[in-house]
């Protein structure tokens, strides 16, 4: 059920407590899905209007170079190519070269170094085109990046231009979804964008256990129940959307939130979701619906930390 803003709502002006991200860091390779995270967090960049750094890392310096070449070398090789990646997605960008055995842990530290707000990755080779994928790279990145983190789909890099005409965000009450409605709204804000918000309440579990005979004789007292959940979450999904952008649309509905969501890429131009409800506070971390996400999403994700004070 969609719940569409008032005629007369305005865009919301930024707050003090509206989440923004304002430095962007870019995990960037020589393969194309490098460029694709590199694109992406161009865009990103200018719609938001945070500054752009685009990382590379050497990856193995235990091995010896190649015949010719220095470690040295191999830097300045990795420094020009990063400039020219650079001139292609936006001239400015700062560029970082680092060399460690972990791409991932390199990554780590210059995002925690310089202070990003979000690191950006492309996703697995293995994807389909069009779609995102985590490779093992950026599963070593989650449980551990203590910034938000943003996957490109692969060949998102030959589009002629990414707009941001539409954020989506998937929100479920917990503080965890209220981080991801809050850095959605911002991006929304910066980029002038339609913010649409997406909850789901999963009532598939509450008659799983029952047998079919008893399932049906309760069923009218289930569907009461997650009538309410549905109630109460629309309820909180609006108070809290229209806080922070009162041209928000907000669709709440019953079923799978995977599901849902998957659904939801094909009408917008970035799907903004929280960390699972549990585990260390600031990281990400990805429960069922995450997971569903990260390996079939048809637009770019953005993945928002666990907050400090989340329970």
């Amino acid at each position: 059920m969609m719940s569409d803003p008032p005629a007369t709502a305005r865009r919301a002006q930024p707050t003090a407590g509206r989440a923004k991200i304002a430095h962007i860091a870019v995990g960037v390779s020589a393969y194309p899905e490098g460029h694709d995270a590199a694109a992406l967090g161009a865009a990103l960049a200018r719609a938001t209007g945070a500054d752009l750094m685009l990382i590379a890392v050497l990856s193995d310096p235990l091995v010896i170079p190649l015949a010719g070449m220095s470690w040295k070398s191999l830097r300045k090789h990795a420094q020009a190519a990063l400039a020219q990646i650079s001139d292609q997605v936006m001239p400015d960008a700062r560029v970082v070269v680092r060399t460690d055995v972990s791409v991932a842990r390199a990554l780590r530290r210059v995002v925690a170094r310089e202070h990003r707000d979000l690191l950006v990755v492309g996703s697995s080779h293995k994807a389909t085109e069009g779609s995102v994928r985590i490779g093992k790279r950026v599963r070593q990145l989650i449980g551990y990046a203590g910034c938000g983190l943003a996957i490109a789909p692969r060949g998102i890099h030959n589009r002629a231009n990414i707009p941001f005409r539409r954020i989506g965000v998937g929100y479920e009450g917990r503080p965890e979804s209220e981080a991801a409605l809050s850095l959605a709204a911002s991006i929304a804000l910066a980029a002038k964008a339609q913010l649409h918000v997406c909850g789901v309440v999963d009532d598939r579990s509450k008659s799983a256990r029952w047998s079919k005979g008893a399932a049906a004789a309760l069923q009218p007292e289930l569907d009461d129940r997650a009538h309410a959940e549905l109630e109460l979450l629309r309820e909180r999904a609006l108070t809290a959307a229209h806080s922070l952008d009162p041209s928000a649309r907000v669709d709440i509905r019953r079923g799978r939130p995977a599901d849902a969501l998957l659904d939801l890429c094909a009408d917008v131009d970035l799907l903004v979701i929280g960390s699972r409800h549990w585990g260390a506070a600031a990281r990400l971390l990805l429960g069922s619906t995450g997971e569903s996400l990260a390996y079939h999403a048809t637009c770019p994700i953005l993945i928002v930390p666990r907050a400090q004070d989340a329970t």
